[in-house]
């Protein structure tokens, strides 16, 4: 018996249960390859991702409402500051949120808000164990499969404008030259006066006088901070890899009209900034506290890899690494991050600039989850976790919980070290199979894009 969405047709593709005895039963139907509108469905399926939330699940999600004066009491009220995100433009929820306002003697207070996905989803419950069986959001041509129902990833946890919403701030005060000269988290209630896109920002920055004067002035005060982190991570090692994202634009029935290359602008890099920040700032009160949280770690690449690194370089005639053992400068990888720096601002046209880009890529080590600290060779940094994005990352939610803790002044909550270790393997593995699908489902839009589908 068959309870799918829809009784198979001449032609599509489907997943059956054949038992040694006994009828075969249908478990799926993947459609038909000639009809992109199922192409989502199999790319999820190939990569067995969960598209469905049981039905506990969706009923709780349900069971919660909109903010009102029992959520936001005790809560730090930052309904009347100037609170704004900045999201792609085709993006369906919003996790992050950034104000800043100035404490005096070139002294300035950034508010990072993250919606408050934790106080919705606690331990143990139907969503929160669904939500850790998932461990991330998949984002694929035309839609996304959530962490989270949809009730509290598209509503209630995002940070919509002129709607308030509860966060987890992070309250960090610097100076126009990138110090942080401190910091501290809090439970607040935010209500967002802009919703921006990243388009939207680079035009205000790059012609001002187009939007709110209050909001072009803080932009401009983000843009100069941000510009000065970058500068000292640069400083301490961290690399500027540029590797433009590849989007498939795709209509309602799944044909794809358009394969973009995005353009990386400085307003992501303004933001990516912040969201940095924050992180670094959870992940040092978290190794200070001992506190059991989630690390991203990212290991230096290997001199095995470095060295292949140098010899494709060398086939393709692009600009080339020392190598140990090449007679070239032997000592070059006692810090390999500064050649590797070197190596990524050689100047290239665009398109080889690309090919050494995704190439260095390559030969670094993959970021993963760890439960303990590793430090972050990309980012050059140590003690660095996920926090910001707790609407589609289950290690961010974890941390989460790991700050409430620390703002009500409770000792942190006893963890098996075992079981915290698993759930960093299983995070781990959960991000990497939504990374391949998602790089699948672009790839077959691509394809099909070549075909010349015209749309129907």
């Amino acid at each position: 018996m068959w309870r799918g969405d829809h009784e198979p047709l001449d032609g599509d593709w489907c997943i059956a249960e054949v038992p040694d005895e006994g009828p075969a039963s249908l478990v799926e139907v993947l459609g038909a390859d000639d009809r992109p509108e199922w192409d989502i469905a199999g790319v999820a399926s190939q990569f067995r991702l969960r598209t469905r939330f049981p039905g506990p699940v969706e009923r709780e999600a349900l069971g919660h409402r909109e903010p009102g004066a029992c959520e936001r009491r005790g809560r730090l009220d930052l309904r009347e500051e100037l609170v704004f995100t900045i999201d792609p433009e085709d993006a369906r929820d919003h996790d992050d949120a950034l104000s800043v306002r100035a404490t005096g003697e070139g002294r300035f207070e950034v508010g990072v808000h993250i919606a408050d996905v934790s106080h919705y989803v606690t331990p143990g419950s139907a969503v929160d164990r669904e939500a850790q069986a998932r461990g991330t959001s998949c984002y694929l041509p035309g839609a996304v499969i959530p962490m989270i129902p949809e009730a509290l990833s598209g509503d209630l946890c995002s940070l919509r404008p002129e709607r308030d919403r509860l966060a987890l701030s992070v309250l960090a005060e610097l100076d126009l030259h990138g110090r942080l000269l401190g910091f501290r988290f809090a439970e607040t209630v935010v209500r967002s006066c802009h919703r921006l896109h990243y388009g939207e920002v680079q035009a205000a920055l790059d012609h001002p006088g187009n939007v709110d004067p209050a909001l072009q002035e803080a932009l401009q005060t983000l843009l100069r901070i941000a510009r000065a982190l970058r500068r000292r991570r640069v400083i301490a090692g961290a690399l500027e890899l540029e590797v433009p994202e590849v989007k498939a634009w795709v209509d309602k029935n799944g044909v794809p009209w358009k394969i973009e290359r995005r353009p990386h602008l400085e307003s992501h890099e303004l933001i990516e900034e912040f969201m940095l920040l924050a992180n670094r700032c959870v992940g040092q009160e978290g190794a200070r506290r001992k506190a059991g949280l989630l690390y991203r770690v990212h290991e230096p690449p290997s001199p095995l890899k470095l060295e292949a690194l140098d010899s494709m370089l060398g086939t393709l005639g692009l600009p080339r690494l020392a190598v140990p053992g090449h007679g070239r400068n032997a000592g070059a990888f006692t810090d390999p991050a500064k050649p590797l720096q070197a190596l990524l601002r050689a100047p290239l046209d665009p398109p080889r600039r690309r090919l050494l880009h995704r190439l260095v890529l390559r030969s670094l080590a993959r970021a993963r989850y760890l439960e303990r600290d590793l430090g972050h060779f990309g980012l050059a940094a140590r003690e660095y976790c996920h926090f910001t994005s707790p609407i589609r990352r289950y290690p961010d939610l974890h941390n989460h919980r790991r700050v409430r803790e620390w703002i009500h002044s409770r000792p942190s909550q006893a963890w098996d070290p075992v079981a915290l270790e698993a759930l960093a393997l299983g995070c781990s593995a959960t991000e990497q199979a939504a990374t391949d699908a998602e790089r699948e489902g672009t790839r077959v839009k691509g394809l099909r894009f070549l075909e010349g589908v015209a749309p129907q």
